[in-house]
């Protein structure tokens, strides 16, 4: 569906694939580009229709059930077959259609599995849609793995000092899925300093208070500003649970040129990611 409404108004509109802020949108338009095709992004619940070029337009209709686009689409990707997905997937039923979930979308959540292709981005995910395609009879058994990338937004700025030691990105709206507080107590009584990128939690803060953890929390910020800010910094850190998938910070801090410690419970595809040069995977303790 449409993102909220009350997302930062940046965050919404954009005039150049490279200044969207959503890493699935720049993926479609280099999708279209590389099979020289033309498509649409659609979202569900809205209304609002987005010509960014000749090949590509974002729009927003008010329902999947009812919308047929003006031509009959030859390939159709489906980012977490929601149940309102179902109906325009079935009516298109000469389409190649490509699946993916992310998190604990991964394999389809309704009736329709008559997918083409299914892409997973974690080895934990493969032996799960394995497992899913072999016992639901699915049209297709392909199964791909495939690399998260980070937006075209993350790039290395040479010109930026660093000024921090550890970069912890991660909004304190999904505390419990990001893990603040076992971060926060792991440099207890330490000098190291950090930046917290991401949505503020004062209980949080007085924690890492109490605990003496030297944290300059910078507040949330657009995408595009984010690369000069994880620039300042010598290493990042994720260490969220297992409920999501590759989080995008792991390939977001590779991409800025700086080094990552992932906690080793992390579902991503680790050996694509973590080598000598990129960063390290640990214990969670």
């Amino acid at each position: 569906s449409v993102p909220p409404q009350n997302e930062h108004p940046e965050k919404l509109l954009y005039n150049t694939i490279n200044e969207s802020e959503d890493l699935y949108t720049q993926l479609f338009y280099f999708l279209l580009k590389k099979l020289n095709a033309t498509g649409e992004l659609l979202y569900d619940k809205g209304q609002r229709n987005h010509i960014v070029d000749d090949i590509f337009t974002e729009r927003w209709v008010p329902s999947f059930k009812k919308h047929k686009p003006n031509f009959n689409p030859d390939l159709i990707f489906c980012r977490g077959g929601f149940p309102s997905y179902d109906g325009f997937l079935r009516r298109y039923p000469n389409a190649k259609k490509i699946y993916y979930g992310a998190g604990k979308r991964f394999c389809p959540q309704t009736d329709f599995r008559d997918y083409d292709l299914f892409l997973v981005d974690s080895i934990n995910q493969l032996k799960g849609m394995t497992k899913y395609v072999r016992e639901h009879h699915t049209k297709s058994q392909h199964i791909r793995l495939f690399i998260k990338p980070a937006s075209l937004l993350f790039k290395k700025i040479h010109s930026v000092q660093k000024e921090y030691d550890i970069c912890f990105m991660a909004n304190a709206t999904q505390a419990e899925i990001k893990r603040h507080k076992l971060f926060i107590r792991s440099f207890a009584g330490t000098s190291y300093k950090i930046l917290a990128l991401g949505n503020i939690n004062q209980n949080l803060v007085n924690l890492a208070k109490e605990l003496k953890v030297d944290i300059t929390w910078d507040g949330w910020s657009l995408r595009k500003n984010l690369p000069e800010k994880i620039n300042k910094c010598r290493v990042g850190v994720c260490c969220s649970t297992n409920y999501d998938s590759c989080p995008r910070v792991i390939p977001e801090y590779i991409a800025c040129g700086i080094p990552v410690v992932v906690t080793n419970n992390i579902n991503f595809w680790s050996t694509k990611y973590i080598t000598e040069n990129t960063g390290i995977l640990v214990a969670e303790d």
